[in-house]
């Protein structure tokens, strides 16, 4: 057979070669082809078995998705890119030389950033050559190095492979690096047949840093169609913390088998580590005793274990001790667990399993199976011990637990009592404590739950669980709430009231109520502070150039840091009343808030929106240092994906000139959240804004502080010197009446008249209002004057104002206050008695209304 020149193309692959090879005896030749591809895809459908146009999940947008479902198709039917993958660069040579029937071969190739499925290497060089084709007697030289290897889940920086054959006997090295200081290393010779084989193992070590376990003397195994055998296999680790493993015997398929299994001294974690699964979180010390007899079908295994300090997560015992039987598909265990010296634990059984040593289709048996499980004063670390989102556990755990019936309709019973429990969530910043509760299970699966949570308010949760199935349970609990500390972070917290149901099954859960936040708090600079910690290398923070869209940043719900299957598929249908006391606060603003809102979440959509509108109830803003009292406005949450509403809130303060009347400034704080904006304007013809601004700041026009002689150099000094107090003492007083005063006040502000000249008398008029709600419907201010000795009838306690909300929509406020107060003009009850500053009593009766279309109704408000 001859080929002069050849070129082909076959799945993506360029080949080029040319050559002889002979077809009948005394005839040879030989040939060569050279080949590479950029990317393997081409030859998924011949090695994986699936087209090259085949659609993946992660090609599926969100508009895909909802076509699909309209078409009853599942979008999560469609296979990963994980499952289906094959892709990376090839280079390579490979030639044969001699005649058909005893063909010499060699490969050598090369591969880039190659792709298997889950298996994934970012390089390696193979070389493999052969001789006597298609008969295996021959000489078979294997030599495979690779970098950066991924295999099914599991990594190495490099790995090495060496082996050489002949007529079935060979020599095999094999050398792994996971990481620098951690290394693995086996070497031995083989004999292999096609139903038979045998591996003499010369060297197994483990270096991982200072640790080291290796094999104490060359070991023997051996297989055939009817037995398996090994000799001598020990593994022991030296040193102040000595391990062993012993592993020898027979385990036939006819019978007769009789193989032993010792450890001692093995340390759990050390062999999740080996493994790659250190995410289980478990630890302790194992002794074990394994025995293995009967025949591979029908085996009889018999096993005794003791684990000293097991744990897993936040489990933790003192020990655990037990046993095993399995005979005739039947595995009978007992186990013990010990905290301290009391059995705080025992759980005893059967259960229908096929642990047959030879493949079996199915290893779960149905039939009948009998658990008992029995805790006395066990700690709620270990009984909750599943719920990784639970922190700090404490309390115990107490009752009886009996499982019957089959594996695929198990019939529960009993009754576990939590007492005295807590716990932590740290991802909304709140600790759980004084939990009592029952929870008792019923043959027909379902669990009737009764928990109630009295430290930060009272929380209860009813009603029942349906086990069926166990794995994906249906859920039916009601959630009530009286002023339950429910979120409790730097950027947000509250005390919430009502109730909501969750139903659905756990791995697709639904939460629909109505509550009421009965005190609340926004803190504004968190969230502006978390805006500023931005991933410069994450792409869907741009949207153009180099604007940051900080809505992704803020987007996050009150759930983002749990992570469960519970949490990671939830879904919120909330309506959201905030009646009174829920605060706006920054290093500018103190906004109390009113309204309502709803609460839509879909944890698996990445979904979080709040619709509604919350008026502006009072509070104030600063603008450069100077306060401005709240007139009106509203916090607009129009949908938009985040804790990021629009703003709409007017402000106005009050400046004191010399020789005019004072001048009422207006603030309109407009824009988001995050990113406000304020504008400035006043009632009064011709006044610039950059005159505005230097009102704020220096009590007076611009013009009056470029004014030239010793007169104008006076007034500058005197006006910077004004305006950095005014700015710089309006938010350090603010920021330290709220960081003092703050826990036991709702409201606190500092107002400083403004005045052109710098000493005594520039604080002489300055304003605090402090504010404290009393229940939930009353809300007393008290307006101060504490810096104050103008004149002698100037009231140091300026004013007291009650308010009191009959409902929604109706309010009640009685004041005693000074004459001249809301008027804003502070200086006419300080001049010397020309105008008496008489106190007045007030009462204001007011309703508000609006209108607009009820959500689910054409009915007006």
């Amino acid at each position: 057979l001859i080929a002069d020149s050849l070129k082909a193309n076959v799945g993506g692959v360029e080949l080029v070669g040319s050559g002889r090879l002979g077809l009948v005896e005394n005839r040879f030749g030989s040939a060569s082809v050279d080949f590479s591809a950029d990317r393997l895809t081409g030859l998924r459908a011949a090695l994986i078995g699936v087209a090259d146009s085949i659609v993946v999940q992660e090609d599926l947008t969100s508009l895909d998705r909802e076509f699909l479902r309209l078409q009853g198709i599942e979008p999560d039917t469609f296979p990963r890119l994980a499952d289906v993958r094959l892709d990376g660069a090839v280079r390579g040579a490979a030639s044969v030389s001699g005649r058909v029937g005893d063909i010499d071969a060699g490969l050598v190739m090369e591969l880039e950033d190659a792709f298997w499925k889950r298996n994934h290497i970012d390089s390696a060089r193979i070389a493999v050559t052969a001789t006597g084709l298609p008969s295996a007697e021959g000489v078979w030289e294997v030599a495979a190095t690779g970098h950066g290897l991924e295999v099914t889940g599991r990594q190495f920086q490099k790995a090495g492979l060496e082996v050489a054959m002949f007529e079935r006997d060979g020599d095999a090295r094999l050398e792994i690096m996971r990481r620098p200081g951690e290394e693995y290393h086996a070497a031995g010779a083989f004999v292999v047949d096609s139903l038979s084989g045998s591996i003499d193992l010369d060297a197994f070590n483990i270096q991982i840093d200072e640790e080291e376990w290796r094999l104490v003397r060359p070991a023997h195994v051996e297989w055939d169609r009817s037995a398996l055998s090994a000799e001598s296999i020990e593994v022991a680790r030296l040193g102040e913390d000595p391990m062993s493993l012993v592993a020898e015997g027979k385990v036939s398929r006819e019978g007769g088998s009789d193989f032993r299994l010792g450890v001692s001294g093995l340390r759990i974690e050390k062999m999740l580590h080996l493994a790659q699964l250190e995410e289980l979180d478990a630890a302790g010390q194992i002794d074990l005793d394994l025995s293995v007899r009967g025949s591979m079908e029908s085996p009889r295994i018999d096993g005794v274990f003791r684990v000293d300090r097991p744990q897993f997560g936040s489990m933790e015992l003192t020990r655990a001790n037990g046993d095993v039987t399995y005979r005739a598909r039947e595995l009978r265990f007992d186990l013990d667990g010990l905290a301290g010296e009391r059995e705080a634990l025992r759980a005893t059984g059967t259960l229908p399993v096929d642990l047959a040593l030879v493949k079996s289709d199915e290893r779960i048996v149905d039939s009948p199976m009998r658990i008992e499980v029995v805790a006395d004063s066990l700690d709620a670390a270990i009984a909750l011990s599943y719920l990784g989102t639970l922190e700090g556990v404490v309390g115990t755990v107490s009752g009886g637990v009996s499982i019957g019936g089959v594996p695929s309709a198990p019939a529960p019973e009993g009754r576990v009592t939590l007492s005295d429990g807590g716990w932590s969530i740290e991802a909304i910043g709140v600790r759980h404590s004084e939990v009592n509760g029952t929870i008792t299970l019923q043959e027909d699966r379902t669990a009737n739950v009764a928990l109630s949570a009295e430290g930060n308010g009272r929380s209860d949760v009813t009603g029942t669980i349906l086990l069926a199935p166990f794995s994906d349970p249906d859920l039916n609990l009601q959630f009530d709430f009286d002023r339950f500390l429910a979120v409790s972070r730097p950027d947000v917290e509250g005390l919430v009231s009502g109730r909501f149901n969750v139903t659905g099954q756990y791995s697709r859960p639904l939460a629909e109520g109505e509550l009421t936040v009965d005190e609340g708090t926004i803190f504004v600079d968190e969230l502006q502070r978390a805006a500023d910690i931005v991933d410069l290398s994450d792409p869907f923070l741009f949207e153009t150039g180099l604007a940051v869209d900080t809505t992704t940043l803020i987007s996050q719900p009150l759930f983002a840091g749990l992570r469960n299957p519970f949490f990671d598929n939830l879904r919120v249908d909330v309506d959201l009343s905030v009646p009174r006391n829920s605060w706006l606060r920054s290093i500018d603003s103190d906004v109390e808030m009113s309204g309502d809102l709803l609460v839509r979440y879909d944890r698996r959509a990445g979904d979080f929106v709040l619709i509604g509108e919350l008026e502006a109830v009072r509070g104030s803003h600063r603008v450069l240092g100077r306060t401005f009292e709240l007139d009106g406005g509203s916090v607009l949450f129009l949908g938009r994906p985040g804790l990021n509403p629009d703003l709409n809130i007017e402000a106005s303060s009050r400046i004191r000139r010399q020789n005019e009347p004072p001048l009422n400034v207006n603030a309109l704080v407009e824009g988001t959240l995050v990113q406000p904006a304020v504008t400035l304007s006043t009632g009064e013809m011709g006044i610039a804004e950059e005159d505005l601004v230097s009102y704020l700041v220096f009590g007076q026009p611009s013009g009056a502080n470029s004014q030239v002689g010793e007169l104008g150099r006076r007034g500058v000094v005197s006006s910077a010197v004004q305006g950095t107090v005014t700015f710089v003492g309006g938010v350090l007083t603010n920021q330290f009446g709220s960081a003092v005063f703050g826990d036991f006040l709702d409201y606190f502000s500092v107002q400083q008249s403004g005045g052109q000249s710098f000493g005594r008398e520039y604080f002489a008029q300055t304003q605090v209002e402090v504010g404290k709600y009393i229940g939930d419907d009353l809300f007393t201010v008290v307006v101060l004057r504490p810096t104050d000795n103008s004149a002698q009838d100037q009231n140091a306690v300026a004013g007291v104002r009650v308010e009191w909300a009959l409902t929604d929509d109706y309010n009640v406020e009685g004041f005693l206050e000074d004459r001249f107060l809301r008027s804003g003009s502070l200086s006419l009850g300080s001049t010397a008695g020309l105008i008496e500053n008489d106190r007045i009593w007030g009462v204001i009766f007011s309703r508000e209304w609006g209108y607009g279309q009820k959500r689910n109704s054409t009915e007006q408000n």
